[in-house]
């Protein structure tokens, strides 16, 4: 049997780059806590979820499915399948991990402690996670905790699957990274789990020499998808007005005609994906990640919402002061030029960063 100090179970594998991000920020984080201990990513992606980010005609061998319109922006051309698998599977390397742990073989591995997060781990709705009973802490030979996880798209008030509910019943310590997801564990448990910030925010990435910055200089960073024509518009005008270039890194299967310059997944790594964040002037977003980073290296910010996105973050953006802002999401120029008072910013996040690594610390038994 192989044993292990710590143990961390989130997305292994998979080619997201907020997904490595927070993936990479947790190892890191629990390691400068337990400097005597071996803290490991868990090697554990269900097949299924494998397949439907690099095997994707198996995937849809599989389901007997063809719903391009809701997965066009997963489905890429093989020779680009291979070079992006390749750019994340060479990053995934970097972060120290067990064997591949598997449903067959995890009666061999034991650990001291596991963490399971960040991310949306818990959203047992989404299909390509195939109910992956490990997210949940199932069949894993060790104390269970979990920090910073999502039920992503499930409400409380949903109906529960019966695993869902007798495995976080037996977590030791438990943390969320949102308030819908704070509010389903409490109707679980009794008890409202402490809120965390996601991992990103525990580790100093200014200072992370494994950083690769880009050459390019003054730039707005665009990162997302499904952006209004109105948004774009007023950006393309702003950035005019300001002598900024656009640089997008690509995520979806826009032709990103709008921009003067498109980094391609293939082409980028994830540490590459973060050090365009470090260097931009501002950013232009509509994912979580993409409005964490810019929000950690201090940027003006634009931020095109969706209710998905919105749903993760609402209430940290009132405790910034910020939601207002981001509801006037067409508005540009006001976004990108609101008085970001990031001394007032920082300070509250401080605070939350102090309760959170106070939670890993605690569940660490230091």
């Amino acid at each position: 049997m192989k044993r292990y100090d710590i143990g961390i179970l989130t997305f292994w594998n998979v080619p997201n780059y907020g997904t490595y991000a927070q993936a990479y920020a947790l190892q890191k984080v629990l390691q400068s806590l337990n400097k005597t201990k071996e803290v490991k990513q868990i090697a554990h992606l269900d097949k299924h979820h494998y397949n439907f980010y690099y095997n994707i005609k198996q995937y849809y061998r599989e389901n007997k499915i063809w719903k391009k319109a809701f997965w066009k922006s997963f489905l890429m051309k093989e020779t680009k399948t291979e070079q992006k698998e390749k750019k994340f599977l060479n990053a995934y390397d970097e972060i120290p991990h067990t064997d591949e742990i598997l449903m067959e073989n995890y009666s061999d591995f034991t650990f001291d402690r596991i963490f399971i997060g960040s991310d949306i781990v818990w959203d047992f709705s989404l299909e390509p996670f195939n109910c992956d009973r490990m997210l949940f802490g199932e069949n894993l030979n060790g104390r269970v905790n979990s920090y910073a996880a999502s039920f992503g798209t499930v409400k409380n008030g949903d109906k529960l699957p019966d695993y869902v509910i007798e495995n976080i019943k037996k977590m030791q310590y438990i943390s969320v990274r949102d308030d819908n997801s704070a509010r389903i564990v409490e109707t679980i448990t009794g008890t409202k789990p402490d809120i965390v910030l996601d991992p990103v925010w525990l580790w100093d990435f200014n200072g992370d020499c494994n950083i690769e910055l880009p050459r390019e200089e003054n730039y707005i960073l665009v990162y997302g998808q499904n952006f209004t024509e109105e948004f774009l518009m007023n950006l393309q005008k702003y950035a005019k007005r300001a002598g900024l270039s656009i640089i997008a890194l690509d995520c979806n299967n826009d032709s990103y005609n709008w921009c003067e310059r498109l980094v391609k997944q293939e082409e980028l790594s994830p540490l590459q994906w973060i050090g365009y964040f470090l260097k931009a002037s501002a950013v232009a977003t509509s994912t979580f990640h993409g409005l964490t980073f810019g929000l950690l290296f201090n940027k003006k910010i634009a931020f095109c919402k969706t209710d998905f996105i919105m749903d993760k973050v609402d209430v940290f953006l009132m405790e910034l002061g910020l939601y207002d802002l981001f509801q006037a999401q067409s508005n540009v120029k006001e976004m990108l030029d609101y008085d970001w008072n990031y001394k007032k910013i920082n300070e509250i996040i401080e605070v939350k960063r102090r309760k959170s690594t106070n939670f890993l610390e605690k569940a660490c038994g230091i």
